[in-house]
């Protein structure tokens, strides 16, 4: 199980090295575990030169099993738990930039009813977090619900998110009640990157409305667009419910966004399969019951 563990870093992280620190592990003895692995099959595995070059053809089936394999033995782990001593363990949970500052109003619930388990919660785009569903690096992705979600899945709707520009507080836009998105593209913009599917939609509203943009900055991280917007000259487009939860950070305005008014839907989502996670259809669950909606109201009237 530890070979197969050691394995499936290195088809994550694609470098020795790397692969190695994450698993506490030296270099060298992480290197003879994946060849010791190799004997033990019959087969090579990693294809290697000086550095990691990739994985065979029979590589990439020791990984496919290897992922499964070890999927279901946490699974295991977590049903003997939950049988003897309640629900117990750690759960990993994607979410894409833009609900991560809504994440704590998701989880929180749970890890109240469930202090035994632990969370590992990462930021990633729509398709980091297919693939980590898919390679069961993930129990759980926040993702928008949309076309672009394949695969054997199931969904719960969150939340719906809409958009406002953010504005310098002492910016010539700092009094405006509402712009219209043409404005906006008339503004000097910091935005995500294009590999995230919240700026896909941005970029294709833009389109649609025949407005041509160049963003200013790019970044994958929120925090640094309310940054951006907040020390430099530049204005970025984010969630207004974002705004909501982050409502005292000094410096920034926001501005509705109009014409058109634009709505996306955010949803938990996990892998159908048999047998799962128990702690993640717990989560499932629970988070279901839960309107999350409302308790991002309930937070922006604290604010």
């Amino acid at each position: 199980m530890r070979q197969l563990e050691l394995l499936c870093a290195l088809a994550r992280e694609k470098h020795f090295g790397r692969a190695a620190k994450n698993c506490n592990i030296s270099q060298p003895a992480f290197s003879a575990r994946i060849r010791q692995l190799e004997n033990e099959l019959g087969v090579p595995i990693v294809q290697r030169e000086r550095s990691f070059q990739g994985l065979t053809t029979e590589g990439e089936l020791v990984v496919t099993t290897a992922q499964r394999i070890l999927a279901e033995a946490r699974t295991l782990k977590q049903s003997l738990s939950q049988m003897s001593k309640g629900l117990a363990g750690h759960l990993r949970i994607g979410a894409i930039p833009s609900a991560m500052p809504m994440m704590s109003l998701i989880k929180n619930p749970f890890c109240a009813a469930h202090p035994n388990i632990t969370i590992s919660l990462l930021s990633l785009s729509s398709v980091e977090i297919q693939l980590g569903l898919e390679k069961f690096d993930l129990e759980v992705g926040v993702t928008y619900l949309s076309k672009e979600l394949t695969g054997n899945i199931e969904t719960h709707e969150l939340y719906q998110e809409e958009y406002s520009l953010i504005h310098n507080a002492n910016g010539p836009l700092k009094d405006r009640k509402s712009i219209t998105w043409q404005e906006a593209a008339e503004l000097p913009l910091s935005l995500l990157t294009p590999d995230m599917q919240y700026r896909r939609i941005i970029d294709k509203t833009f389109e649609e409305l025949d407005c041509h943009i160049t963003p200013h900055t790019q970044t994958n991280s929120i925090t640094q667009l309310l940054h951006e917007t907040r020390f430099g000259n530049t204005s970025s487009i984010v969630p207004i419910g974002l705004i909501h939860v982050l409502r005292n950070l000094d410096g920034v305005v926001a501005i509705p966004l109009s014409e058109p008014r634009l709505i996306n839907k955010i949803a938990m989502v996990i892998a159908k399969r048999e047998p799962g996670s128990p702690i993640a259809l717990e989560f499932f669950k629970h988070t279901k019951r839960q309107d999350v909606q409302k308790l991002l109201r309930e937070a922006s009237e604290k604010n």
